[in-house]
């Protein structure tokens, strides 16, 4: 099995510790490594399975739509998805520079690999009220399957918590607990890209936004490129399963640096999806539906109007091949 896994640093130190640390797992893996900075500062030329890239790879590929891969941000990591769709490979993992195997792993890849093979059961047949099952359901197929083409792993040790329920964690107990599951039909999840699994035909549509550097929000490009991609796969007929395989996740991010990050993308968070889930779609591929998203957002501010277009250009990109 081709797989490709796409990790965005800035952190000479960190990068080198998760590819020590995931050495064996990814022996047999491709690991695209997006460094946020204008050009490689660091060497890993002793990783044979590693292939590093920087700013001037991202200006050097697409050229005059190179603004769309954010910097500043780990939203550049969509640079490494573009790259991996190019390879043809069956499976992309994407993971954060802090997240470690736990313990107990094994078969990490194969892991992911499963839960996407294995699909999502969905209840197809609803009763109209409790008690005995009125007439017309059918008796044994109320449930189908539907195929699934992403894996949306999960974490232990340090929560992805934002930034106002990390300070509050410091007076207050909090626990996160890990689940599988798959996402149920026009319903939504907060998609985090430091453990994530798909498949290449998802990448038209798998874009995590303009965050970061020269633009109005961060933190949130991974929350709402989920919302836009949940939306796509309930129209064409797909599933998300959520949960295993865990990793460890050692947050190396400040606290308050993440508080001043998130504050202007926190009331217009309570926005994005309602604005998304009253699209239509019609399309038939990612690729047509993503565009269809970019085209009828009603979201409206010059943050939106250039995120427009960026997502109407990353989708042109697939359109091509």
């Amino acid at each position: 099995m081709k797989v490709i896994i796409v990790v965005p640093t800035n952190r000479e130190k960190t990068i080198r510790e998760f590819l020590k640390s995931w050495e064996t797992e990814f022996a047999s893996a491709h690991i695209f490594v997006v460094e946020d900075n204008a050009t490689r500062s660091f060497d890993l030329g002793d990783c044979s399975n590693v292939t590093h890239f920087a700013w001037e790879h991202i200006d050097h590929d697409l050229g005059r739509e190179s603004w769309i891969i954010p910097r500043g941000s780990d939203c550049i990591r969509s640079y490494g998805y573009f790259k991996a769709y190019s390879e043809c490979p069956d499976l992309i993992i994407t993971m954060d520079d802090d997240c470690y195997p736990t313990p107990d792993q094994t078969h990490f890849i194969e892991r992911h690999w499963k839960r996407i093979q294995m699909g999502g059961e969905r209840e197809a047949w609803c009763a109209t009220g409790t008690g005995t099952i009125s007439r017309g359901v059918p008796y044994f197929s109320r449930t189908r399957n539907w195929p699934c083409v992403i894996n949306h792993g999960l974490w232990i040790d340090t929560p992805d918590y934002d930034s106002p329920t990390q300070l509050l964690q410091n007076r207050n107990s909090f626990e996160f607990i890990p689940i599988n599951q798959t996402i149920p039909v026009g319903m939504y999840f907060p998609m985090c890209g430091m453990n994530l699994a798909f498949l290449p035909q998802v990448v038209p549509a798998m874009y995590f936004l303009l965050m970061g550097e020269n633009w109005k929000y961060h933190r949130f490009g991974d929350i709402w490129a989920g919302i836009m991609i949940k939306k796509i796969c309930d129209h064409l007929g797909y599933v998300i399963n959520s949960g295993e395989p865990w990793v460890s996740h050692r947050r190396a991010s400040n606290i308050w640096d993440n508080l001043s990050k998130e504050t202007p993308g926190l009331r217009v968070n309570e926005e994005v999806w309602c604005a998304v889930d009253r699209i239509i779609l019609h399309g038939d591929t990612f690729a047509e539906c993503y565009a269809e998203i970019a085209r009828e957002l009603t979201l409206s501010c010059w943050y939106w109007t250039e995120l427009k277009k960026a997502m109407s250009i990353w989708a042109g990109l697939f359109a091509k091949t």
